[in-house]
């Protein structure tokens, strides 16, 4: 049977599901123009499919892309490659004028350095259940193993993932109790105390998942401290259970609510004084965080 579904709306399906797509392919592959290339190949496969037989667009994809990504890792070409490669993946390309990009470059590199510890299909594994929150049914269909297997593989890669895991260093406990008084004056919506804490040049920048305004840019302590006391609720949340956490040069909070990351706020702070502040919202990166943290 022919779908009656136009070409556009086929094509525009995919392009939603794109950045899922080459997010999965980077991460098991660590290079973006191989990433690239699995989600193109995945795109052509998807042009010859009829997608009114496709329950779920999106785990049809995914399994298509890992099950390519694994192909990919297992070929005789790139076990060789990796066995006298660099034991840390290339950098993923970003836009410089992205402010956050930095930060999250380094989040991404991290988990990458960390990975390598694992085979291609521990990798896939790992990745599309802590990564991407997929269920053990899905993973099972997407790597042709059974749910209980797919366990073990997961156990098995936890336990390498943490003997990999980097060490970071510890921030200066002056930095910790600067973190704690900007939390604090953020989530009670203390305009003046949060000028206080702030430098007059601070920057604040956040990727917009949960603002609903896009990525978000904004310069001098008098913005900053409005968008602050204007956003702390939803970055923040009533309920929501507040950990400092560390990341390279950065100390910040990771708020959860019933145990789920709902946002990081990572600071750079100089003399006693905020100067940057950088918001991570989006699901992936947050759980990468937790991964590498």
């Amino acid at each position: 049977m022919k779908s009656d579904t136009p070409a556009s709306g086929k094509d525009d399906m995919f392009t939603a599901l794109r950045p899922s797509l080459h997010a999965v392919a980077y991460h098991m592959l660590a290079n973006t123009a191989d990433a690239e290339d699995m989600v193109q190949e995945c795109f052509l496969r998807w042009q010859k499919t009829d997608e009114l037989q496709v329950r779920s667009p999106k785990a049809f994809l995914t399994t298509i892309v890992t099950r390519l990504c694994l192909k990919h890792l297992e070929s005789a070409r790139v076990q060789r490659e990796e066995s006298v490669g660099s034991a840390f993946p290339e950098a993923g390309e970003a836009d410089a004028s992205d402010a956050h990009a930095q930060l999250a470059d380094a989040l991404a590199e991290a988990l990458l350095v960390v990975l390598k510890a694992l085979s291609p299909l521990e990798r896939a594994v790992f990745l599309l259940r802590e990564v991407f929150d997929c269920e053990y049914s899905e993973i099972a269909l997407t790597v042709d193993k059974s749910e209980e297997n797919c366990r073990q593989i997961l156990r098995r890669a936890r336990e390498a993932v943490a003997n990999r895991r980097p060490r970071y260093e510890i921030v200066p406990q002056q930095e910790e109790q600067i973190a704690k008084k900007f939390v604090q004056a953020a989530a009670d919506g203390n305009w003046a105390q949060l000028i206080e804490v702030l430098s007059d040049d601070a920057t604040l920048v956040c990727d917009g998942s949960n603002v609903g305004l896009g990525p978000t840019s904004v310069q001098g302590a008098r913005l900053v401290a409005e968008l602050v006391a204007g956003q702390a609720s939803r970055w923040l949340g009533d309920g929501a259970s507040i950990q400092v956490v560390h990341f390279q040069s950065h100390v910040g909070v990771l708020a959860s609510r019933n145990g789920v990351p709902v946002s990081s706020i990572f600071l750079s702070t100089r003399d006693g004084e905020v100067r940057s502040v950088r918001v991570i919202a989006c699901p992936v990166r947050l759980r990468s965080l937790l991964i590498v943290s």
